[in-house]
């Protein structure tokens, strides 16, 4: 029967011109060579019907079913086409389409083991007749390398995730404080001079504060560090729940604190940090049911460009002024009033009139 079938492919099909009987018999060989040897799996099938009428090696080894398992049954009755309703769907829409694709199909074989297959099939005339050949080409080891490679991506995408949350901790441990969640040092001497840049561009103001907690000693001597810690955790809160977005918080190491305050005047930033101070004078604060005692803190202020048109000048004019507050008594603020960069012996440290209106906080 498969070689009755090849025939009438072969010889009676209407658009292969005669050119004799050897010719066509060299075509039929030619052909059949083909079938027999191609390396994917192909169907005949009687359009009318459905019905196999040939199938070549390569689809018996796929399947496991042997040729005479396969002749004369629909695709509906072999266990690869067992879905009934979608393959008598399909096969009358290849009826309709003469065309039919499907890039991923699974198929059974006869040992239950599933094969996912390239599926085409064209519809062409035999003798005036309709025959369905099915192309059937096994990608399951395709597949396979898909998947593992969409598996290695997946993979790979956790992992280059891991990593940048990785470096988003590592970039969160180099410019944050641990103890205080505020920024640290570093990030300051970072900042500082930028900021600075970006003030003189605009044409504005820029206030540098330097505060430290005062008779921190104490409190560390006397309650312990857990309480030195908790003290200086709440200054930092204060100090982050009362400042604006654009302003810069900063613990620059032990119980001492910067801020960062860009277009902010003396006499506004005065007027924060003298109520900074009041709140933190407010706080009353225990560590394991032992009353601290009252919180006060001493800071200085120096603003650009009057003070200083660098990060290094501008701190060491705040820090002037720090001291200069530390030695007046402390629980104060000293803001620096010269209006050029000199020495460090030079710089003035007295409290700023209250001639002007602060500016209004953001």
């Amino acid at each position: 029967m498969k070689n009755e079938t090849v025939s009438q492919i072969s010889t009676n099909d209407p658009s292969r011109p005669d050119t004799g009987g050897d010719t066509l018999r060299e075509s039929e060989v030619r052909y059949r060579r083909l079938f027999e040897s191609a390396q994917d799996g192909i169907l005949i099938l009687d359009a009318r019907t459905g019905r196999i009428t040939d199938a070549n090696p390569f689809l018996e080894s796929l399947l496991g079913y042997d040729r005479g398992e396969l002749l004369g049954k629909t695709l509906w009755d072999i266990g690869p086409f067992h879905d009934v309703t979608a393959s008598r769907k399909s096969f009358r829409q290849l009826q309709t389409q003469k065309y039919v694709r499907y890039d991923d199909l699974p198929l059974e074989t006869k040992t239950h083991e599933y094969k996912q297959v390239e599926f085409v099939s064209n519809v062409y005339m035999v003798d005036g007749e309709k025959v369905v050949q099915c192309n059937i080409r096994d990608i399951t080891e395709r597949r396979m390398v898909e998947n593992r490679i969409l598996l290695a991506n997946e993979a790979l995408r956790r992992l280059v995730a891991g990593l940048q949350s990785s470096e988003d901790v590592l970039r969160e441990q180099a410019t944050h404080d641990p103890l205080t969640g505020l920024f640290n040092r570093r990030y300051l001497d970072d900042t500082l001079a930028r900021e600075l840049s970006l003030s003189w561009r605009r044409s504005s103001c820029l206030s540098l504060v330097i505060l430290d907690v005062d008779h921190f000693k104490k409190i560390n001597d006397i309650f312990g560090h857990h309480a030195g810690d908790m003290a200086l955790r709440e200054v930092a809160r204060t100090l982050s729940h009362n400042f604006r977005k654009s302003d810069i918080a900063c613990r620059l190491g032990g119980e001492e604190f910067a801020l960062v305050l860009p277009d902010s005047s003396l006499l506004s930033t005065l007027q924060r940090v003298e109520e900074i101070c009041s709140l933190i004078r407010s706080l009353t604060l225990r560590c394991d049911g032992k009353l601290l005692g009252k919180i006060t803190i001493s800071a200085g202020i120096a603003v650009a460009p009057e003070h200083g048109f660098t990060a290094a000048t501008l701190l060491r004019a705040a820090d002037e002024c720090l001291y200069a507050a530390k030695d007046a008594g402390r629980d104060q603020v000293v803001v620096c009033e010269s209006r050029r960069e000199t020495g460090p012996g030079e710089i003035c440290n007295t409290r700023a009139s209250r001639d002007d209106a602060p500016l209004p906080k953001d």
